[in-house]
């Protein structure tokens, strides 16, 4: 009889369950990991078996990667389970130094802080990969980043404090968040971070900064995008956002462009999502393969951690059956604008609080 795992597979009325389905076994450049972090689609743990044709990776190996099995429209099976298949070329080798639940924070969202930088605002990456783009014409580029204290905004910040000019000077980095998040994105690398709840925000980032060259909208819902490109210098610029509906089309300055692009685009597979079909782009897959080469090769000033740091980690209790009534009320249906303020209704437990600067994890 085949071998059973239990997985979160999607049910109707939109919802989930856990139930018991087969194994997957790993294909041709496949590798099979029994998972010990899961978050969404991040998942973290340790080669299981290999595939035909697989170079570079045993069993025993730690591993971290992205699935996209996040709708009943897409076949592609996700990370919610005990067992998971990732392509060897868009796995990352998980440092001795990063723990399994660090490592489950990474894949997703810097991989999306990376496509934002790197390929939708054009800015030069500081690892190699496919795209070539010219350097800033400013010797003091600047970039916003705007809902700075989520997972993205996080990664945002972290790959922009690795970026120089030809000359070597830093680009300058600002951001928006809560107040109680200032001095850890402060600490982060950011120059300058603004309340995005101050009816002055966008005057005061143009005052400082001079006006903004780049931008990453990390929420892009409502009017933040119109916003943003009020910061921008007078020539204008680039924003990216990572919701494709969400945001108010209305109002944006003249000069800025908002860019679009979804994380599922780097696996390199036609897909479906927000009800739109995302052709395979092979150009986005083999940045993908990049910037975990990137990843997995270490820090220069210390090979056991990633080049940047993993995101705070709440570790949440129950694993896979407690996924849907916990972490999809915590931010499953909201907007970021929408999410709860105050502790859930489930007892008020410390886990079920706000999620803000963290990243949930659920181990299996």
């Amino acid at each position: 009889m085949d071998r059973t795992m239990q997985a979160l597979v999607t049910a109707p009325n939109k919802t989930a369950v856990v139930a018991d389905i087969a194994v997957p076994e790993p294909g041709h450049n496949e590798i099979r990991t029994e998972l010990g972090r899961v978050v969404g689609s991040d998942i973290s743990g340790v080669v299981d078996k290999v595939g035909a044709g697989v170079t570079g990776w045993q069993v025993g190996d730690r591993v971290a990667g992205l699935l996209q099995g996040a709708t009943s429209v897409t076949p592609r099976p996700g990370g919610f389970a005990e067992y998971a298949i990732l392509e060897q070329d868009l796995a990352i080798h998980v440092p001795a130094g990063i723990t399994f639940d660090e490592a489950a924070t990474v894949p997703l969202c810097a991989l999306t802080a990376a496509q934002a930088l790197f390929i939708r605002l054009e800015i030069p990456a500081p690892f190699p990969n496919p795209y070539t783009f010219a350097p800033p014409a400013t010797d003091a580029p600047s970039v916003l980043v705007y809902s700075a204290a989520t997972s993205l905004g996080l990664y945002t910040i972290e790959l922009a404090s690795l970026l120089r000019t030809p000359s070597g000077k830093p680009y300058r980095i600002f951001a928006t968040a809560s107040p109680k998040h200032h001095a850890k994105l402060l600490a982060l690398g950011a120059e300058a971070v603004f309340d995005y709840r101050s009816p002055t925000w966008v005057e005061d980032v143009r005052k400082v900064s001079g006006g903004i060259s780049y931008a990453v909208d990390c929420i892009s819902e409502n009017e933040s995008t119109a916003l943003i490109s009020q910061t921008f210098v007078e020539s204008g610029g680039k924003i990216a956002v990572i919701r494709s509906k969400d945001w108010d089309k209305g109002g944006i300055s003249e000069g800025v462009t908002p860019l679009y692009g979804a994380v599922w685009q780097g696996l390199g597979h036609e897909l479906i999502y927000n009800d739109a079909t995302l052709p395979a782009s092979p150009s986005w897959r083999a940045f993908s393969v990049a910037f975990y080469k990137f990843l997995s090769a270490g820090s220069a000033k210390d090979r056991s951690l990633f080049p940047i740091s993993p995101n705070p980690v709440r570790l949440m209790p129950g694993g896979l059956a407690e996924i849907v009534s916990d972490a999809f009320m915590l931010i499953g249906a909201y907007k970021v604008v929408d999410r709860p303020v105050e502790a859930t209704s489930k007892g008020a437990k410390e886990w079920m609080n706000p999620v803000s600067a963290v990243k949930l994890v659920y181990r299996v």
